[in-house]
């Protein structure tokens, strides 16, 4: 049913597979974090949910070294994409 039909179109340049490339790096990094965090969401939902709503949870305190992990981390990640989308930017305006 479905046999002349293509999910992308045909490669029209020599840069398309750079570009594909990009697209599909930032979709996989997109759906494992989106993935993982609908893992643990579901996962601590189940682990710690309260049936009687009588418990109270303790006072959270910052740790410093976690704090710098979840900003350091999505940085990193973002620069490296940021890196990647301006070297194929660079190849698509510079003449072959």
């Amino acid at each position: 049913m479905l046999s002349g039909f293509s999910f992308f179109p045909p490669q029209a340049s020599t840069l398309a597979p750079e570009i594909d490339d990009l697209y599909f790096g930032v979709l996989a990094i997109t759906a494992f974090f989106a993935l993982t965090v609908v893992v643990f969401v579901v996962y601590f939902a189940i682990k710690y949910r309260d049936d009687t709503g009588d418990k109270v949870g303790a006072p959270i305190t910052g740790w410093m070294p976690l704090e710098l992990a979840w900003s350091l981390i999505p940085f990193f990640i973002s620069i490296g994409i940021f890196v990647w989308a301006s070297i194929v930017f660079f190849h698509i305006v510079r003449g072959p």
